[in-house]
């Protein structure tokens, strides 16, 4: 472990008193690590900052997280543990990449777990591997044998008033059918470590390292990311406990507080790139980059 993890961490567990959290920033202190739970990020610029924030978050909760940027692991972890949570964080692409076959699997032979994907849309631009982005999200929930995607960051023109939510029975690979993307917009001007040893960079490390006012935003992420969760449970275990004897309508509300899990944690998502925007003076920006970063 680097010292400037501890440091931040050292940082974290301070900023986390400060805003009476200690109890949900588990990482403060020794935590029962009970749930696994496996990250994937293929590091891309629009991924390297939530799989960060999302590690963290469930570093801080106690979760025994194994963490992964080789796509070529995947179908072996995925297939290796019995998983809590499966997160994946990557750019979207038409064509499936080979390990959902694994995740798809997964989400069948154990329904009650969660695999949750944040598949963001490049809208066809390039972009620097200098910096990371902002950008539209398939935000993609599979979990007892059904489908929930929230498109975040985009406009929906499909038929009827959808608001960018998707639901389907089975697990289905989002489309962006009748979406439109934003282009993306750069956040962080990446320093030369990011693109050297891509894999392993940890974003929140680094910009722990530079202002502790970057440990604040992330403590403030972790606390909403444990509170969106928290209450997702305690939905579902209400969902239970009203409709038990009725299955159809047990579905329907387990979808229905499925999709208030993904709008909460898209809501923070906004929350913590907003604030991460407004460290400019710590935490270079990529105004000096054409574009942002991002061109046609």
């Amino acid at each position: 472990m680097s010292s400037r993890f501890v440091k931040g961490m050292v940082i974290m567990c301070k900023v986390g008193t400060l805003l009476a959290a200690a109890a949900l920033l588990g990482g403060c202190a020794a935590a029962s690590a009970q749930t696994k739970v496996l990250i994937y990020s293929d590091q891309s610029a629009g991924s390297l900052m939530m799989s960060s924030a999302n590690r963290h978050a469930e570093l801080a909760g106690g979760a025994a997280v194994t963490f992964t940027a080789d796509a070529g692991r995947m179908p072996s972890l995925v297939d290796g543990d019995n998983w809590e949570r499966i997160l994946v964080f990557a750019r979207w692409t038409a064509q499936e990449p080979a390990y959902v076959h694994n995740l798809r699997q997964f989400a069948f032979g154990k329904p009650q777990a969660m695999v949750y994907m944040e598949l963001w849309h490049d809208d066809g631009r390039t972009i620097s591997p200098q910096v990371c982005v902002r950008a539209s999200v398939a935000v993609t929930m599979w979990t007892r044998s059904k489908t929930g995607i929230y498109y975040a960051g985009a406009t929906d023109k499909g038929p009827g008033e959808r608001d960018g939510s998707r639901f389907f029975d089975g697990q289905i690979w989002p489309t962006w059918e009748h979406i439109v993307p934003r282009p993306p917009e750069g956040i962080v001007l990446l320093p030369s470590e990011a693109e050297e040893h891509r894999q392993k960079f940890d974003l929140h490390e680094w910009m722990i390292s530079r202002t502790d006012r970057a440990a604040q935003c992330l403590a403030k992420f972790e606390t909403a990311y444990s509170k969106c969760h928290s209450r997702y449970t305690e939905d579902l275990a209400n969902c239970e406990k009203v409709y038990a004897a009725a299955p159809s309508e047990h579905a329907k509300c387990t979808m229905q507080f499925g999709h208030h899990l993904r709008t909460c944690l898209s809501a923070e998502r906004r929350r913590y790139e907003m604030c991460v925007m407004l460290l400019r003076q710590s935490i270079p920006s990529t105004d000096a980059l054409p574009g942002g970063g991002v061109t046609n």
